[in-house]
């Protein structure tokens, strides 16, 4: 059994001081969405006293544009975030397995293509895919930002996939194949459950990105009821500049769905994270 030692402590502070850059910005938010203008502008740092929900009420049903309502931003984050993550995986974990699998030229030169996909900045290919998007009609549309967000993530996926099928051990395929089973059977029931780690991880980052992300969102289904939940509180600054508090309170709208999830799943995330690493 461990001793809780003076080295236990002085660990635990640390891990404290460590923790105070990533908590202080998410106290500053949730404060400042419980206060009134005056007490915000007053006592920034403080804690509200009392603490007024009123704010938060109001960024829901105020909207956060023109365009669409606070609702609305919202369920399109779900829906796009879902479906990019459920596609992402469903081809990206095939990807992997191929090149993983098959030793060739054209095996090697795909996988040096999505690695590089990795290394470019989004911002590189930014114009000539928006003409793109626009020429086919997809500017605009929720289906098109999908395409954009899985195109932005499939390397990565691609990567992390490929890396984990070729750690596996092929003796568990052998004796599949032995058996008779198909390849398409082979990769569904025995190959895939296997690599449930790198599929939480995969899950994990891109479901941070899409959620997250504001400027692929604002370019390309900016001013259309399509917009997700970044846009839509960006949106509070510029016709509720003065009100902090409500923008605040937007944001913590925006916050809270993320905070749930990592709450109701954080041993899960945080072993597939374990066991990615691991390989």
């Amino acid at each position: 059994m461990d001793r809780y030692t003076r080295w236990s402590a002085f660990r635990e502070a640390g891990l404290w001081v460590a923790a105070i850059p990533v908590l202080a910005p998410v106290y500053f938010v949730a404060a400042t969405a419980f206060k009134t203008p005056a007490d915000a502008a007053g006592s920034p740092f403080a804690p509200p006293a009392p603490p007024t929900p009123g704010n938060l009420t109001r960024a829901w049903a105020e909207a956060g544009g023109e365009s669409v309502s606070f609702g609305q931003a919202l369920l399109n984050s779900v829906v796009t975030t879902a479906a990019v993550v459920a596609l992402l995986v469903a081809i990206a974990a095939p990807a992997g397995y191929v090149l993983a699998r098959r030793a060739s030229r054209v095996s090697g030169l795909l996988f040096g293509l999505f690695t590089l996909g990795m290394i470019l900045p989004v911002q590189l290919g930014l114009i000539p895919l928006y003409a793109v998007m626009v020429e086919t009609g997809l500017a605009g549309t929720r289906g098109g930002l999908v395409l954009v967000y899985l195109g932005l993530q499939m390397p990565l996926a691609v990567f992390l996939y490929a890396g984990f099928f070729r750690g596996l051990p092929a003796a568990y395929e052998e004796a599949a194949r032995v058996d008779g089973a198909a390849p398409v059977r082979i990769f569904v029931q025995i190959v895939f459950p296997l690599v449930r780690p790198v599929t939480g991880v995969v899950a994990v980052l891109t479901g941070l990105f899409v959620w997250n992300d504001f400027f692929v969102a604002l370019v390309f289904v900016g001013d259309t009821g399509k917009v997700t939940l970044p846009v839509a509180v960006y949106s509070f600054v510029g016709r509720f500049s003065a009100e902090w508090p409500l923008i605040f309170a937007a944001a913590l709208i925006a916050l809270a769905p993320v905070l749930l999830v990592y709450g109701f799943m954080q041993r899960s995330i945080t072993r597939g994270f374990v066991s990615a690493l691991r390989g």
